[in-house]
C-alpha cells in the first residue's frame, strides 16, 4: 500500500514595477464558479518547534501539491509554441497548467477532493515582468482570462485557491520561463537575474498578495545547484552563498513586504562536477547542522527538500551525460533509504531544541502513474511514503495537474484532463490505480495490497501533534543566559556579509527575553 496522508503592511518598493496592479480582494472578476470551502483554519501561519501552526495555535500540517505551469514548460530548445519543444507536450503558455481544458473552479475542486489544504504555486521572474497576453487557446476553458497577462492569470489562480479555503505558498521556481531543472540558466537565484532584481521581484510578489491572508508562504528558490562553472555554497559570504542570500531576502520580505509570511528555504540541490573520481554531492539540508537561519521574526522559518526515485545523495538523476556510478534512491533498501532521508533532511525536524530545529516540508516528491512498471520505482515510493507517515511529515506532491491525450501521456500527475475525455480525473485503471478520500490520497499497486489510509493514519496519530499548542514566550530548553543566546546577540550579522566562522552562529533569542535586541 502506497499512501500520502492528506486529512482531514508595506507596499512593494518603488523600483519594482512588473505587471499590472493586483486585483481587489473584495471580489474576483474571473467569473469562476464557487468552490466548496475547506475546513476552517485561521491565518496567518507560524512555527512552533518542528510544527506549523495557525493563529489559534492549532497545528496546520502542510498537506500540499504543486500546481505547475506558470514557471514554464518549454524545454529551452526550438520554438516555445511548438508542442514538440514542451515538457511532456504539456503546453501551459506561462499559466498554471490545465486552464485550456477545465474551468479553474473544477481544477481547484479537484484539489479539495484530494484532501489537500495547501498548494505550492510556482512562478518565474520572467513571468512577473511578462506583459504579453496569453493565447486564447491556452485559456479556452476560462474565457474570463482571455487577453490577460501571465501575472493576471497567476492572480486568478491565487484568488481561486484562497477563496476555496486553501493556503497558497508562492514559489520562485525559475528565473526564466522554462522547464526546470538542469544546467539551464536557472541554477541559482541570480543565474539569469541579478540578486537585486531577484529581491525586488520577491518584494513585489509578497506585497502583491499581502491583503489575502491565505497566501501564507514564500518559497524563495527552487533546487539551487551548480552551473557550468560555479557551485552554490552555504556560508562563504560570496555571490554564490545561498545561505546568505536566503537569510537577507527572508529578512527583507518580513520587514518590507509581508510580516505574516512563512519563509521557506530549500537546501542545496547539487554541488560538484558529476564525473566518477571527482568530488560531488547533493547536500540537501545537511549544511543546516552547522549554520542555520535566524530571521528577524521568530516562528517564520521552514526548511524544505525534494526527493525522487531517480536521484540520490550522490546521483544527479541524469542518464548518460552527468550520470555517475553512485546509487539512486530507488537502489536503496527500505532501511538504507530511511537513513538517507534522516541524514539529508528529516533530522532538522526530529531533533528538538537545537539551533536548527524547524519544520521540514518535503515540497516535491512523486512517481510515475499507470505506465510506471519499474519494481524499484514502486518500492521506492512505498518506502518513502511510509517514512512520511512514520515521521508525520509535511509534504507537497509533484505534480497535481497533468495532460492526457486519449488516456496516454505523462502519468505523474494526480489529476489529468484528457482532450478526448473532458473531466478525466485520477487514473482508475491499469497496473496503478488511485482513489481519493476525504482523509487522504491513496495510490495502490493492486487491490490485494491496498489498505485504508484512515486506518494507517489512526494507527500513527499518537506520534504526531494534532492538538492546540500552548503559546510560549521563549524557546523551550534554551535559557536567556545560555552561551548560544549571548553569542547570537553578538554575532547577528548586518547586511549581506556573513562571519568567517559561521559554525559559531546560532539561533537569535526571542524578543520576549529581557535584554534581547534585534538588529535590522
Amino acid at each position: 500500500m502506497l499512501g500520502v496522508l492528506a486529512g482531514a503592511s508595506v507596499a512593494p518598493p518603488a523600483t519594482a514595477e512588473p505587471g499590472p496592479a493586483a486585483p481587489a480582494r473584495a471580489g474576483h472578476t474571473t467569473e469562476l464558479a464557487a468552490v466548496r470551502p475547506a475546513e476552517a483554519w485561521t491565518p496567518p501561519l507560524s512555527t512552533r518547534g518542528r510544527y506549523v501552526v495557525d493563529a489559534d495555535g492549532d497545528r496546520f500540517k502542510l498537506k500540499s501539491g504543486n500546481w505547475h505551469g506558470a514557471s514554464g514548460t518549454w524545454t529551452g530548445a526550438g520554438s516555445p509554441d511548438d508542442p514538440a519543444n514542451i515538457h511532456a507536450g504539456e503546453k501551459s503558455d506561462r499559466m498554471p497548467l490545465g486552464l485550456d481544458r477545465a474551468p479553474m473552479s473544477e481544477i481547484v475542486a479537484g484539489f479539495r477532493e484530494l484532501g489537500l489544504n495547501s498548494v505550492r504555486l510556482p512562478f518565474s521572474n520572467e513571468m512577473v515582468h511578462d506583459t504579453r497576453p496569453v493565447a486564447d487557446a491556452s485559456v479556452a476553458a476560462n474565457p474570463a482570462l482571455k487577453g490577460k497577462t501571465p501575472l493576471q492569470g497567476y492572480d486568478a489562480a491565487v484568488g481561486a485557491l484562497t477563496d476555496a479555503g486553501l493556503a497558497v505558498i508562492l514559489n520562485n521556481h525559475t528565473n526564466t520561463t522554462r522547464w526546470c531543472c538542469g544546467v539551464d540558466g536557472n541554477e541559482r537565484w541570480n543565474a539569469s537575474r541579478s540578486t537585486e532584481v531577484w529581491e525586488s521581484d520577491w518584494l513585489f510578489m509578497a506585497g502583491r498578495y499581502r491583503d489575502d491572508p491565505r497566501v501564507v508562504g514564500a518559497d524563495l528558490y527552487n533546487e539551487v545547484r551548480r552551473s557550468v562553472l560555479d557551485d552554490p555554497n552555504w556560508g562563504l559570504g560570496d555571490r554564490h552563498d545561498w545561505f546568505a542570500a536566503s537569510q537577507h531576502l527572508g529578512d527583507r520580505i518580513l520587514q518590507e513586504a509581508n510580516p505574516d509570511l512563512l519563509v521557506i528555504v530549500e537546501g542545496i540541490n547539487w554541488t560538484g562536477i558529476p564525473v566518477d573520481g571527482l568530488p560531488y554531492e547533493r547536500p540537501t539540508l545537511e549544511p543546516v547542522q552547522r549554520l542555520s537561519h535566524t530571521l528577524v521574526r521568530s516562528g517564520k522559518l521552514v526548511y524544505s527538500a525534494h526527493f525522487y526515485d531517480y536521484t540520490g545523495p550522490n546521483h544527479t538523476g541524469a542518464t548518460g551525460t552527468g550520470e555517475t556510478s553512485d546509487p539512486r534512491n530507488r537502489d536503496f533498501s527500505r532501511s538504507q533509504l530511511h537513513d538517507v532521508l534522516r541524514r539529508q533532511a528529516f533530522y532538522v525536524a526530529s531533533q528538538a531544541n537545537r539551533h536548527f530545529t524547524a519544520p521540514v516540508w518535503i515540497s516535491e516528491f512523486g512517481v510515475g502513474g499507470r505506465e510506471e512498471t519499474g519494481a524499484k520505482q514502486r518500492a521506492w515510493f512505498r518506502h518513502f511514503v511510509d517514512y512520511l507517515i512514520e515521521t508525520d511529515a509535511d509534504f507537497a506532491y509533484w505534480p497535481l495537474v497533468g495532460w492526457h491525450e486519449d488516456r496516454k501521456g505523462n502519468g505523474w500527475a494526480l489529476l489529468h484532463w484528457d482532450s478526448y475525455r473532458p473531466g478525466l480525473r485520477v487514473a482508475r485503471d491499469g497496473p496503478w490505480t488511485a482513489k481519493t478520500r476525504n482523509s487522504g490520497i491513496q495510490i495502490r499497486v493492486d487491490d490485494a495490497s491496498a489498505g485504508d489510509l484512515r486506518d494507517a493514519e489512526a494507527g500513527r496519530s499518537a506520534r504526531g501533534r494534532d492538538r492546540p499548542f500552548v503559546p510560549v514566550a521563549a524557546l523551550a530548553g534554551v535559557k536567556a543566559g545560555d552561551r548560544q543566546v549571548s553569542n547570537s546577540r553578538r554575532r547577528r550579522p548586518v547586511g549581506p556579509r556573513w562571519p568567517r566562522r559561521p559554525h559559531r552562529r546560532s539561533r537569535c533569542c526571542p524578543v520576549a527575553w529581557p535584554g534581547c535586541r534585534r538588529r535590522p
